[in-house]
């Protein structure tokens, strides 16, 4: 629940090496086991990545990281883009809680961040920390579903109207949790930790796609 705190604080790289760390530590212990080849520490490290892309003004990568994700999902043989036929219900998007996450990430919600951030005060602190959390944890649990489909192979496709059900649940519960510990954490931060690493934010940042597309609308 602190990665979105850890994509505010840290650059990309820095911050997948930090779950990386933590998902290997976590693995020592005999409750935690490596479940997905070793790639466990995908979801949350995409996690981060968006956090950390999107508060430092880049969308435009945030974005494609996301469709990407999302089209590796549903490519993937053994994923469902359907559910409900089982449920006596018409037909319904497996994805539809990721395409409010994508909507919220291109929207005007996620425009300076950087600069709401960087509040002392709590209340100030829970909208840029919802958005965040919320388009982060969803392409986690997009990452998280594409694995669980290549590990699992054909014996994933008859749980997917479960977990269809179930994941709205657990994903609300996720980004509100994650909400208040990182607005509680963030406020107890001096101003000028926040400032000092989002820095970067404030820059134009140079890199390819950036370059090729030309800088967010701040």
């Amino acid at each position: 629940m602190i990665a979105p705190v850890i994509g505010i604080l840290l650059e990309p790289a820095y911050g997948i090496v930090a779950v990386f760390t933590g998902t290997m530590v976590a693995s020592l212990f005999p409750w935690n086991p490596i479940k997905f080849a070793g790639l466990d520490f995908l979801p949350g490290a995409l996690n981060v990545t968006l956090v950390s892309l999107t508060v430092r003004g880049r969308r435009t990568e945030a974005t494609i990281i996301f469709l990407i994700t999302m089209v590796l999902f549903i490519i993937n043989p053994y994923t469902s883009l359907f559910v409900g036929t089982a449920l006596l219900s018409p037909p319904i998007p497996y994805l539809w809680m990721h395409l409010a996450a994508l909507i919220v990430l291109v929207s005007p919600l996620t425009k300076d961040l950087a600069t709401r951030l960087t509040s002392h005060h709590y209340a100030s602190l829970i909208r840029p920390v919802a958005v965040l959390a919320f388009t982060g944890t969803m392409i986690e649990h997009l990452t998280g579903g594409i694995l669980y489909a290549t590990v699992f192979g054909k014996a994933a496709l008859k749980f997917w109207p479960a977990i269809f059900l179930v994941y709205p649940i657990e994903r609300t519960i996720l980004v509100i949790g994650a909400t208040l510990i990182g607005a509680s954490l963030l406020s107890l931060l001096r101003p000028s930790v926040i400032e000092g690493s989002l820095e970067t934010s404030r820059k134009v940042v140079s890199s390819p796609i950036r370059n090729a597309s030309g800088p967010d609308e701040r």
